[in-house]
């Protein structure tokens, strides 16, 4: 119901230089709820006990250095994912959110990786028929990577959501932008299924490209233009060219300028963060 609703509202458009965007099909004003939509999946551990196992064993092989460069919490939504659906509801669902073929070292990490999930007997059963297994897994870290929405933002209150990823079918396709047209507010039901809206911050006009802030926290209201673009590049590998910045780093050329705090910028290793978190909350033991 909630994805017949926002296609209403919203269409999705293709472009020659930005891919697929998200564009208005109507008016609105301050305030308005432009869509809302349920998640196609919520890989938190705390929506299903058993993934305790997975995450543990997930953990080991990242301090061995076998997860091929990408997080535990990308590892475990890639895997919860492709357990969840077919291959081809794999395909049409969540792959094709992401166009750009796998390169040869995506492919290579991607081995790596699954080397270690397999012998570990975690290999989802939708991937033993697979032709293709390491394209296919180093295409889905890639839409993971990019797409995902943490679920620590969907009501979480226990700790164990820091986790947990969550892919939207229409709000993953949006575009940042560091003075976005629409904010995103995520929760999760008494059924544990995980749900964003998203409500207009200004007037929307027909045709519109829809945009959304990936810098939760505050920080794109508090960082300086060089320290967004720093966040932004290390997160999701781009360099943010929405108005506010070209605006703002036309205005501070040959002005000096103030880094963000490594803290800020997550220079950490984040598997290493979330290990220490979850080993002072008693999940794990040394």
């Amino acid at each position: 119901v909630f994805c017949e609703l926002a296609m209403a509202a919203v269409a999705l458009q293709d472009t020659s230089q930005r891919g697929t965007i998200l564009v208005s099909t109507q008016r609105f004003e301050v305030g308005d709820v432009v869509f809302e939509e349920d998640a196609l999946f919520d890989s938190s551990p705390s929506l299903k006990p058993d993934r305790a196992e997975l995450v543990s064993e997930l953990f080991r092989l990242s301090r061995k250095g076998m997860l091929g460069g990408f997080s535990v919490a990308q590892h475990l939504a890639a895997i919860v994912v492709a357990e969840s659906l077919s291959l081809s509801d794999l395909r049409s669902k969540v792959l094709s959110k992401y166009h750009a073929p796998p390169t040869a070292e995506a492919i290579r990490l991607a081995k790596l990786a699954l080397k270690g999930v397999a012998k570990a007997g975690l290999l989802p059963k939708v991937f033993a028929a697979c032709p293709e297994l390491w394209r296919l897994y180093a295409h889905l870290l890639a839409v993971i990577a990019v797409n995902c929405f943490c679920s620590s933002y969907a009501g979480a209150d226990d700790g164990s959501e820091d986790m947990g990823l969550m892919l939207f079918d229409l709000t993953s396709r949006m575009n940042h932008a560091c003075s976005p047209n629409v904010a995103q507010s995520l929760d999760r039901n008494v059924t544990g299924v995980s749900h964003i809206q998203l409500v207009a911050t200004r007037a929307i006009d027909v045709g519109d490209e829809l945009n959304i802030s990936y810098l939760y926290g505050g920080k794109n209201e508090r960082f300086l233009v060089v320290e967004r673009q720093q966040v932004l590049f290390r997160a999701w590998g781009f360099h943010c060219q929405c108005e506010r910045c070209s605006e703002e780093l036309a205005a501070a050329k040959g002005k000096a300028v103030v880094a963000c705090t490594v803290e800020d910028l997550g220079a950490e290793d984040p598997d290493e963060v979330m290990y220490r978190q979850l080993l002072e909350q008693g999940v794990f033991e040394e």
